[in-house]
């Protein structure tokens, strides 16, 4: 009988295979959006030890590769992802469950940790032994960047329920009380995930979306008093550091 973890193991066939595409105009393009979208949050120094946990078909080690990182790893539970990756991308590739894969690294062995489209996948009660192997692997002031989907947004929904093997959606509350409980404190950040102006498309998609947000806070406002952290998007990107 078929399971959920089935269909994480084979997510190419069942999901990944109908977006992505093997060419390089593809890893390109996705590089590109990536990088934009992680902006500063890049650590400084391309010889960063780089992790990239569910890494997928590697878009995300392309694009860290393309910025001049050379010490790119990634992990994922799809052999057929990872067979994709290894055609555009030079870092190590393992086969494995991420909690299992960061556990088994050595103390301060990476400088920055990606969690793209994963941690929504894990089961409750694994979230405190991700978060808390990820904060043991980390170096003194490196840092964690997740994206997963934010429950605050009015469009939240769609995000947690667009995959089957979705767990859990989160807010800015729920990953600053895994923050603090894991050993990261106070350094969390948050960003949302919306249009990222770079072209006249792009900067009117971000003009009518700073419209639309706005129109959101005042809902909030209205209701609770408050605005909830600000973060509207579907889905949103943190950044947890370690201290030095």
């Amino acid at each position: 009988m078929a399971s959920l973890d089935d269909i994480t193991k084979r997510y190419y066939e069942t999901t990944a295979s109908r977006g992505h595409r093997p060419t390089a105009r593809y890893y390109e393009t996705s590089a590109a959006g990536l990088l934009r979208r992680l902006g500063p949050w890049l650590p400084a120094d391309p010889k960063t030890p780089c992790l990239d946990l569910a890494c997928g078909c590697g878009e995300l080690i392309f694009a860290l590769e393309r910025r001049g990182f050379d010490r790119t790893h990634g992990v994922d539970l799809c052999a057929e992802e990872l067979d994709e990756a290894r055609k555009f991308v030079r870092g190590e590739l393992v086969l494995g469950d991420v909690v299992d894969h960061l556990a088994a690294q050595p103390d301060g062995s990476f400088g920055f940790l990606t969690a793209f489209n994963i941690v929504e996948h894990l089961p409750k009660e694994r979230l405190v032994d991700f978060f808390r192997e990820a904060r043991r692997v980390l170096r003194p002031g490196g840092a964690l960047v997740g994206m997963v989907p934010n429950a605050v947004s009015p469009f939240g929904a769609a995000a947690r329920y667009w995959d089957i093997t979705h767990q859990i959606a989160f807010t800015p509350n729920s990953i600053t009380q895994l923050a603090a409980m894991t050993g990261f404190g106070d350094g969390v950040d948050f960003r949302e995930c919306g249009p990222v102006p770079y072209g006249v498309k792009s900067a009117i998609r971000y003009a009518a979306w700073q419209m639309m947000r706005g129109a959101i806070a005042a809902w909030f406002l209205v209701e609770n008093g408050a605005s909830r952290g600000g973060i509207y998007s579907s889905d949103m990107l943190f950044r947890l550091r370690k201290g030095a």
